[in-house]
């Protein structure tokens, strides 16, 4: 028994794979539709300055583009969590999705404080 404890057997890999490093883009959880849809804004932002100045046109924006990008999951069956949901409840979820990727806190407290 003590014969065993002492020999070392070395655990070699079988396949060594690289990770992928490219950029991938998660529509299967709401988290990730919320990720890009905030990148996307964000983006645009940067061409349009209309919608960085303005606070309601980057919450409009932000709405719509997760409303498109939820629409887009939902069509092409990429989100498991859209799976069998009417219409309306995916328009919703984008709503929800969209003002969660605006940063609805930071917005209404913005809108909120006394200039």
């Amino acid at each position: 028994m003590c014969a065993l404890a002492l020999v070392c057997v070395p655990a070699v890999a079988q396949e060594v794979s690289n990770p992928d490093t490219g950029l991938s883009f998660d529509f299967s959880t709401f988290a990730g539709i919320v990720a890009v849809a905030s990148l996307l804004v964000t983006q645009a932002a940067k061409f349009f300055p209309f919608v960085s100045q303005n606070t309601f046109a980057k919450i409009a924006s932000s709405v719509i583009v997760a409303s498109v990008l939820m629409v887009i999951a939902w069509h092409f069956a990429l989100a498991e969590f859209l799976a069998g949901l009417p219409f309306w409840k995916v328009i919703l979820q984008g709503l929800l999705a969209g003002l969660s990727s605006c940063g609805l806190y930071d917005l209404v407290k913005n809108l909120l404080s006394p200039k």
